[in-house]
């Protein structure tokens, strides 16, 4: 009798470190799934997280009090990827922290290619001081423990400048913060942030932020495309059911602007692009060699396209030189900023026809064609 309880007891125990070993193995295996792919969101919020409240640590506490837009981030989480992981969760770990948010255009998601290093730049406009953290992807997800504890060697480059365009369009300061900008203090992405962080600080409208978070930085050229579009949408406003397509027959820079604001993209086909030689363009009319764009028109009520010839001229910033690429465009787009509202200064129409009943823009843009000459013949 005393043996045969002694076998019902063992045979209880064994049954429950089984249990025990199938428990254990069940939620080892789940918490390697969790560090795997389950729990992507959550960590990337915390890193998102974390690059914040590193940065608040670094940034002048004395101008984090009574100051209800007090940080504009700037990142370019979304777009990067580690080992083709989406790093998305990271905009609301900003988010937050810092307060930040789409509406009010103090969280700025900055277009790049899915192999670019991961970065974020908390900007705090009333210091004019910027915070830059890059990631480390070799410092990523190793394993549960460096996963979920550990997020302060994440970030292979950290530093923190003065960016705001009074300090940076003072001459005394230009040698200084050329030097800087060549040894790429934030990573090589100095450019984009600078002229980013200030346009936004400024006050740029949202259609410009837009733009230029798609062309994932602001410059003249963008500029030439916003405007571009300011004077469509001014003087040449579609009807419910109106369309536009654009074409390119200089492209550069305005390009992502006029599909941005425009909403004329090649995949929904609304634009197309043609690359000129210098031979090509002095075959055109003399009183069409400036044109920049064609952009076709049609209205809900109208048979037929209008094509425009646009012009495009730049106008006197009144800037320094620098001696650097940043500040002399950082002072170029302040100046621009000021004048989005008044396109009719730098845009002028050359010429405009009708197409005839039937034809669409896309007859224009066949391969090998030159719509310069094939709309405006001599």
């Amino acid at each position: 009798m005393f043996r045969q309880k002694r076998i019902a007891v063992k045979t209880v125990v064994l049954s429950i470190s089984i249990m025990i070993l199938l428990v254990t193995g069940f939620a080892f295996s789940a918490s390697a799934r969790d560090c795997s792919t389950n729990s992507d969101y959550a960590y990337w919020k915390t890193v998102g997280r974390q690059a914040a409240k590193k940065a608040v640590k670094m940034l002048p506490r004395s101008f984090h009090r009574f100051n209800p837009n007090k940080f504009v981030a700037l990142t370019n989480a979304g777009y990067a990827e580690i080992d083709g992981q989406s790093t998305m969760g990271a905009l609301d770990g900003l988010v937050q922290v810092l307060g930040v948010g789409r509406g009010d255009s103090s969280l700025v998601e900055v277009h790049s290619a899915a192999d670019k290093a991961l970065w974020f730049a908390i900007y705090q406009p009333r210091s004019g001081f910027c915070v830059y953290l890059e990631v480390d992807p070799d410092a990523v997800y190793p394993d549960c423990f460096h996963r979920h504890k550990n997020h302060y060697n994440l970030f292979s480059t950290v530093a923190m400048e003065q960016i705001n365009a009074t300090h940076l369009l003072d001459i005394d300061n230009a040698e200084e913060y050329a030097e800087k900008f060549d040894n790429k203090i934030f990573g090589g992405n100095e450019f984009r942030i600078v002229t980013i962080a200030n346009a936004v600080a400024e006050g740029a409208p949202t259609y410009a932020i837009r733009s230029f978070e798609f062309h994932d930085h602001y410059c003249p050229g963008v500029t030439s495309g916003i405007l571009m579009a300011q004077y469509l949408k001014t003087f040449y406003p579609l009807e419910t059911g109106g369309s536009y397509f654009v074409q390119g027959v200089k492209p550069s820079c305005k390009e992502d602007a006029l599909q941005v604001m425009l909403n004329t993209t090649p995949g929904k086909g609304g634009y197309s692009v043609t690359y000129p030689t210098s031979e090509d363009i002095d075959n055109w009319p003399e009183d069409l060699q400036s044109a920049r764009n064609i952009a076709y028109v049609k209205q809900s009520s109208e048979s037929t396209w209008t094509a425009l010839v646009l012009g495009y001229q730049g106008g006197e910033t009144g800037c320094l030189e620098y001696g650097h690429s940043v500040m002399n465009k950082l002072c170029a787009d302040l100046w621009y900023l000021e004048k989005l509202d008044q396109p009719e200064e730098f845009v002028t129409v050359l010429d405009s026809v009708s197409l005839e009943s039937g034809e669409s823009p896309k007859d224009y843009a066949r391969p090998g064609m030159d719509p310069i000459l094939t709309l405006f013949p001599y």
